[in-house]
């Protein structure tokens, strides 16, 4: 099985995709000083590069959110449950860390299935 490098940099790519799994790490593109407006900024990323690869929300297994203070909480949580699957959730994790742009709020890690390994598409 061959690894798939898509937009590789000298110190990242921006997704990495083996076996018929797509990996990346969406940052919020809109950076207002908002947590609502810069996750669902971070998911449209996210719906961009899942469409680019072959891929899309339905197909997610795994998110990981990293967000900076706990009280944006709420407000994260809002702008992925209006985006997010009903019925289809991944499996999600949420961290609060320091981020390494000092404006980002949000970044968000997933994992996801291409379309064309699915034995039946959804």
């Amino acid at each position: 099985m061959t690894i798939e490098y898509i937009d590789p940099m000298e110190c990242w790519s921006e997704a990495v995709i083996y076996n018929g799994i797509v990996y990346y790490t969406s940052v919020p593109i809109n950076l207002v000083d908002d947590a609502y407006i810069q996750t669902q900024s971070a998911l449209t990323e996210i719906d961009k590069m899942l469409v680019r690869v072959g891929s899309d929300k339905n197909l997610i297994l795994d998110a990981t959110i990293f967000i900076v203070d706990k009280a944006d909480l709420p407000a994260m949580n809002q702008a992925w449950k209006e985006w997010v699957v009903k019925g289809r959730a991944p499996v999600r994790c949420t961290v609060q860390s320091n981020l390494m742009h000092d404006d980002y709020k949000v970044e968000i890690k997933i994992i996801a299935g291409l379309k064309n390994n699915m034995s039946k598409q959804i």
